[in-house]
């Protein structure tokens, strides 16, 4: 598979997806063991939830709501379209990782996880499929430049300027800590 096309608004949101699949996938496996009442480590679990919320939520979900789909609009597309349904399930994503942090029993954080990880799934083939390829073909390049200059700084400022060295190194531990 070839890498995301420099120079496009979505080349950095769809290296965040890749990122974002590593992280669901090893949710997925605490889930499963969760579900199988199988012990997983509380503060292991806290620390996927934090990575979660931090990449997929305040970074990527931020880039989208506050940058790429505004701008969508700006450039013509209706707001009727698939746009609202992917704000939405960021914010079903975000009630799935609020029961994660909080102390529920073993059977509600599977329900979850696994519901968090397939919500999230189907939402990135969605964008992928749908919403980046339209992204692509409708700014100019010094459009898709200022989208990437706004998200860099919401990246700043939002989880730091080392975040992503950061991240890459947080999900390669849990991926250990949750090994298949």
């Amino acid at each position: 598979m070839s890498g995301p096309q420099e120079g496009l608004a979505t080349a950095d949101l769809r290296r965040e997806h890749e990122l974002i699949l590593r992280a669901v996938a090893v949710l997925e496996r605490a889930g499963r063991r969760l579900a199988d009442a199988k012990h997983v480590d509380p503060a292991a679990l806290g620390k996927l939830v934090d990575l979660l919320r931090a990449l997929a939520d305040r970074c990527h979900h931020g880039k989208e709501e506050h940058h790429l789909y505004p701008a969508m609009r700006r450039k013509g597309l209706p707001p009727e379209t698939r746009l609202q349904s992917l704000i939405a399930e960021h914010g079903e994503g975000r009630d799935y990782l609020g029961t994660l942090a909080g102390l529920p029993s073993a059977a509600e954080r599977a329900a979850a996880a696994l519901l968090y990880v397939r919500v999230t799934r189907e939402h990135i083939a969605a964008e992928d499929r749908d919403v980046f390829p339209v992204a692509d073909g409708m700014f100019t390049a010094e459009e898709q430049a200022a989208l990437g200059r706004a998200y860099r700084e919401l990246e700043l400022t939002t989880v730091g300027p080392a975040f992503r060295d950061g991240l890459v190194a947080e999900l390669a531990r849990l991926e250990r800590a949750f090994a298949a």
